[in-house]
């Protein structure tokens, strides 16, 4: 079986985001959707309350605190999920064959089927297989061997029959 292309990925805080992101712009997109409509939302109702009644060093923190999360809401996941990482998994060398792929950390080899994967995004940075509702891989461009991205991009295409989804942006 002949190697195709090989990744090498430290999952820290920009990859975790990206992990993210893709989840919000894919698999999660409606229920991600409706929690935004929501943030905001009950943002201006707080900044119309503020208007009407004067500033409520309160209200003023919880609103402050909401634009945060909804700002920055995929990094802050990115940082939870790293608090969440298991010990020897930080660091992942992915090959990928031509009838599946195999992904090798500290804690073990694991070996995956292409019709795993439901979604395939892309940003800068990163390509990231959405595997479920919670569960994606991301895998470093800068750390590719065996090709480029543009490269990667058409095999992964090929063995997965669906397009890649660009990413990037917060929203």
């Amino acid at each position: 079986m002949e190697k195709e292309f090989t990744f090498e990925t430290d999952y820290d805080i920009s990859a975790l985001s990206a992990m993210a992101r893709a989840l919000r712009m894919t698999i999660r997109k409606k229920q991600s959707r409706r929690t935004r409509i929501f943030g905001w939302t009950v943002t201006a109702l707080g900044i119309l309350v503020m208007a009407a009644l004067g500033i409520n060093l309160v209200t003023l923190t919880a609103i402050v605190i909401l634009v945060l999360f909804l700002l920055f809401e995929d990094r802050m996941n990115g940082y939870v999920a790293k608090k969440r990482v298991l010990p020897g998994t930080e660091h992942c060398k992915c090959q990928f064959f031509q009838n599946k792929f195999m992904s090798v950390t500290k804690v073990g080899k694991t070996e995956f089927r292409y019709d795993r994967i439901k979604y395939v995004t892309e940003d800068q940075r990163y390509f990231v297989f959405i595997l479920s509702n919670s569960h994606a891989q991301a895998y470093d461009k800068k750390r590719l061997t065996g090709g480029d991205a543009g490269e990667f991009r058409s095999f992964i295409e090929d063995r997965t029959g669906q397009k890649v989804i660009p990413v990037s942006g917060r929203f």
